[in-house]
């Protein structure tokens, strides 16, 4: 039990001096390391063009289309107005017109 106790003393004097004379490194050797890291990575590559990275939140070209072909009715149907449809319904459009509380009364009166 002595002896353990002796290596004990004699490893904890060696541990008090190694925390008393913390090691440096050099500027030399942080330099070499870097210099090294940086040979390993590979090549940057630079960050794709504001158009790209909106075409891929959109969900791609398929999207995109989409979008576009809705935008073109929605400003055809602006600029031209409802008049236009008349022609293809063959009719008054006032029959087309929907109330969106109708079923609530309906829903209303089972309660």
């Amino acid at each position: 039990m002595t002896e353990n106790s002796r290596h004990d003393d004699l490893l904890e004097r060696h541990f008090e001096a190694a925390r008393a004379l913390p090691p440096e490194i050099s500027d030399d050797f942080l330099a070499q390391v870097e210099a090294q890291a940086l040979a390993e990575q590979p090549p940057g590559r630079s960050t794709p063009p504001v158009w790209a990275q909106l075409l891929s939140a959109l969900g791609g070209w398929p999207a995109a289309a989409g979008l576009a072909a809705a935008s073109a009715a929605g400003l055809w149907l602006g600029l031209t107005g409802a008049t236009g449809l008349e022609t293809l319904w063959g009719g008054d459009l006032v029959q087309f017109q929907l109330d969106p509380l109708s079923a609530f009364d309906i829903a209303a009166l089972e309660g």
